[in-house]
């Protein structure tokens, strides 16, 4: 006969009562006959299991991938500002240190970059200023670790801003900053040195603009949930994971990949002339380009929607507008790509990848690829403009005026950059060439009988969505995520075989 202990029954009491709520079903130790007793807890955890199971229905799961540093955070903060999640006195403090942190990273690496570069900085006062934030850094003190550079004194001292706000001026720091796709700078570096006057000041509390530029690197995984209205129903509840995008972290993304509805892919189309953090060696784009292939070919996800983020809009076109050459990257990105798929140091489906990658780009060059009005407006309507007052809004809302004068959509839309928008347009082409690709693969694998062909056939309900996005403006964020949103509802319903209407 099996024995049951006092702490099983304890256990079993609690079940019964954390599932029925109700003093009457409690189980009474002295009718409760012990040959049941194994049988019984086995069925309340079963219970409990299938009401979690319940209670995680009620979630729209959402997979937030892409490279590190494409903005895929800061996608996240604007989410949850766009539906009300706005943060606290005290939440907004706590990004002090981060803030603060990007501002002496981003100068340490403008400072290194002009020894490597061989310029000077024009003054004595100047160099002592910049030797005095080296040597509270990693190039004075190798063994400082991240966490002690965050938590150093040094960071909230008046000589650290006084240091920072001199050296901003400089022209030989304004000449390295001009270069920054020559090495590794943060993105908000120059948006944070414009503000150091404020920033400074013992009652500075961080702005929403501060929040969502502030680099925090993710090397966990960060649920997020976020709930939101939907036409005439209820609102509905969406649940976001977030997880490092830095090649050390995507061993993690695999743990994601149950009961996800649809993948939301950060591209950053302005990392074209920039490497990695992690490997100096292998170009930002064409990492992104990888992954995004290993994302729609992963099997664990073969059903599921990918919507893509074309991030950093902005940055692209203040790129451009500073002359960096887009046609002359792309040639680079394409003989990388050619050399990386005959390395043997790769493995034979990286460089299957590769091979592909680079079949697409030689059958595809920059040069032969040209834009229409179509791809003007896509572009152009999320593109943020700022008025007088550098407050962001969307094109179409400057475009509307020139319409009034003109009924030639060219001539409109050539307000903007044609390289800028050629750029963007050329990227989102690559990665509908790359969908392409793939499905012709698994078609071409179906005609010759080496794979079932149900295991190729994708759902109804999978699609690919595109959108141009710059995370750090709230209008064009909201008109995007309101598209996806609509998207992913019924995308979700389809999947568990309830109507759309």
């Amino acid at each position: 006969m099996t024995k049951i202990s006092h702490s099983m029954l304890k256990q079993c009491r609690r079940l019964r009562a954390k599932l029925s709520g109700s003093e009457n079903m409690m189980i009474d130790r002295s009718q409760l006959d012990p040959s049941r007793a194994a049988a019984k807890i086995s069925a309340a955890i079963d219970r409990q299991i299938k009401s979690d199971g319940k209670s995680e229905q009620k979630y729209i799961k959402l997979l937030l991938l892409g490279p590190g540093e494409a903005g895929k955070s800061t996608l996240i903060r604007q989410m949850q500002l766009i539906h009300g999640e706005a943060l606290d006195i005290e939440e907004k403090k706590a990004r002090i240190p981060y803030i603060r942190q990007n501002i002496f990273d981003s100068m340490v690496a403008i400072l290194v970059a002009m020894k490597q570069f061989s310029i000077p900085l024009t003054s004595t006062e100047m160099r002592d200023r910049a030797e005095r934030i080296l040597q509270h850094s990693q190039v004075s003190n190798p063994t400082l670790s991240s966490k002690d550079i965050l938590r150093s004194p040094f960071l909230s001292s008046p000589e650290f801003f006084e240091d920072v706000e001199s050296l901003w001026k400089d022209e030989g720091v304004r000449q390295a900053y001009s270069r920054s796709n020559e090495y590794q700078l943060l993105d908000c570096a120059a948006y944070f040195f414009d503000r150091i006057g404020t920033i400074k000041d013992i009652d500075y509390i961080p702005s929403e603009q501060d929040i969502l530029r502030c680099r925090v690197m993710t090397t966990s995984i960060t649920e997020t949930n976020i709930t939101a209205p939907y036409e005439s129903r209820s609102n509905v509840h969406f649940k976001v994971l977030d997880v490092g995008g830095q090649q050390g972290e995507r061993r993690k993304w695999i743990t994601l990949f149950e009961k996800v509805t649809a993948v939301l892919f950060v591209q950053d189309i302005s990392s074209f002339d920039q490497t990695l953090r992690e490997d100096s060696q292998t170009n930002r784009l064409l990492e992104s380009l990888k992954v995004f292939h290993q994302v729609i070919t992963t099997r664990y996800l073969r059903s599921v929607s990918v919507l893509t983020f074309l991030n950093k809009i902005d940055i692209l076109k203040e790129k451009i507008r500073r002359g960096a050459d887009f046609g002359a990257a792309m040639d680079k990105i394409r003989e990388e790509a050619y050399l990386n798929a005959t390395k043997p140091s790769h493995t034979a489906h990286d460089r299957k990848i590769y091979r592909s990658l680079y079949d697409i780009l030689a059958e595809n060059p920059y040069q032969n690829f040209h834009i229409n009005d179509g791809d003007r407006k896509n572009f152009s309507d999320a593109f943020p403009v700022p008025n007088h007052n550098q407050t962001l809004f969307t094109l179409p809302r400057k475009l509307s005026k020139l319409g009034k004068k003109t009924s030639n959509p060219t001539l409109i839309y050539c307000e903007m950059d044609e390289k800028v928008v050629k750029a963007a347009t050329y990227i989102r082409f690559l990665l509908k060439q790359i969908i392409d690709k793939v499905q012709d693969m698994r078609r071409k694998q179906i005609n010759e009988e080496r794979i079932p062909s149900f295991s190729c056939i994708e759902p109804a309900y999978r699609s690919y969505e595109f959108h141009y996005t710059c995370a750090i403006d709230k209008s064009n964020v909201a008109k995007v995520i309101e598209g996806c949103k609509s998207i992913i509802i019924k995308e979700f319903l389809m999947r568990i075989g309830l109507p759309m209407g």
